[in-house]
């Protein structure tokens, strides 16, 4: 049985880890990028915490890692042949038995907000987080040579990944201060959002605890701003207001990476995929979406948050449900639920929720580091068995 993934991110490698073992499934991961990107680490990395060894991991070197290698296919997918069952890559095609859709998303730019594509640095590519953290540094670096003037760093989108890039981006200004001295207190980071909130959806003691953290970092957080326009310099708000800034990185939305099926299946505002109660593509048993290019929802019809967690577990549910039709037996509908969350508020702190039971500061943030350090090893060993095998 031919099994293609599409997409090397958190859902599409644990898709593979899933069906790896199985002797009767040849197994094809393809992704554009020669990299697997772990983009829940991507606030320490353009705050300058995090290297880029920490962020990348060779996706050849980790398809060859298992026992039977599985194969890896550095692609750009630009459609698909249902009908034929076959993945177009360019002048190329893919044959498929089984398929998994994991393309995951990029940054939301809506158009309706002026310039701000044009201003302003994502956080979902990597290409476009290294250009953010150059940005930073050369700001530091110019007030290292004593140049004068206030630098405003802008984070649009207090949602998870605002918070945390905010924080942290804080946090790093604040142990520059021995290093600057004065001219630290000319560099000024503002969380702005469009909600009343920062976090919103998420527990009050939640939102609580980082808004307190926030505040003794020294962010500045403007909520219920609406961003009319961005100009080179200048941020201009529904309400007549203005806001000088130097750099701006957005972080108020996603948007599937599903264009090569845009005109073959239905999908939401978000561009995710419809799933059935099996994660199938409704009419298409034999193609699965998972992660954060699927509109994925619980037993109640509400929609789920687009995190690595739901990605893990849509994948290894749609591996399961692969192996269950492949021994004649029908597999139980998904249930979607988020047992736990972590956030990084800058330095040593953080705060989680898990199973229902909310805490914040030095505890959370070891734990959310562990959570990531077992991950983080666990595909980097693969990735040095490879390695290891070719030297």
């Amino acid at each position: 049985m031919r099994v293609v993934v599409l997409g090397g991110g958190y859902g599409g490698l644990r898709a593979v880890e899933k069906l790896a073992d199985h002797a009767d499934i040849e197994l094809t991961l393809v992704d554009a990028n020669t990299y697997h990107f772990l983009q829940t680490e991507v606030y320490g990395y353009i705050a300058g915490t995090k290297e880029i060894d920490e962020l990348a991991v060779d996706l050849q070197s980790w398809c060859r890692g298992f026992k039977r290698p599985v194969r890896f296919v550095q692609k750009e997918v630009t459609g698909l042949d249902t009908g034929n069952r076959r993945v177009l890559l360019g002048d190329k095609t893919l044959p498929y038995d089984i398929l998994i859709v994991a393309t995951g998303a990029r940054t939301r730019f809506p158009a309706f907000i002026e310039g701000l594509r044009e201003h302003s640095f994502g956080v979902k590519q990597l290409r476009r987080a290294f250009g953010f953290r150059h940005r930073f540094e050369e700001e530091v670096a110019k007030k290292l040579e004593g140049e004068d003037g206030r630098v405003r760093i802008v984070v649009a989108g207090a949602g998870l990944s605002g918070v945390e890039v905010a924080a942290e981006m804080a946090y790093m200004l604040g142990r520059y201060a021995k290093t600057l001295g004065r001219k630290k207190e000319e560099l000024e980071v503002i969380l702005v959002d469009a909600c009343g909130t920062i976090l919103p959806g998420m527990h009050p003691k939640i939102v609580e605890a980082a808004g307190k953290r926030l505040r003794k970092l020294g962010v500045v957080v403007k909520t219920g701003a609406f961003i009319e326009r961005v100009e080179a310099t200048r941020i201009h708000f529904k309400n007549g207001e203005t806001l000088p800034y130097t750099f701006m990185i957005f972080t108020g939305g996603i948007v599937a990476n599903t264009a090569f099926v845009a005109d073959t299946f239905a999908t939401n505002t978000q561009e995710q995929l419809t799933v059935d109660a099996t994660l199938n593509l409704p009419g298409h048993p034999e193609i699965y979406a998972i992660g954060d290019c699927a509109d994925i929802r619980d037993l109640k019809g509400r929609p789920l948050p687009p995190t690595a967690q739901l990605a893990e577990k849509s994948a290894e549910y749609a591996a399961s449900a692969i192996l269950a039709r492949s021994r004649k037996r029908s597999p139980a509908p998904f249930v979607g639920r988020m047992d736990g969350m972590f956030i990084a508020l800058g330095g040593r702190y953080g705060a989680a929720e898990i199973f229902g039971f909310r805490f914040h500061g030095l505890i959370a943030y070891y734990l959310k580091r562990l959570v990531t350090l077992i991950y983080f090893l666990g595909i980097h060993l693969r990735a040095n068995t490879a390695y290891k095998i070719r030297t």
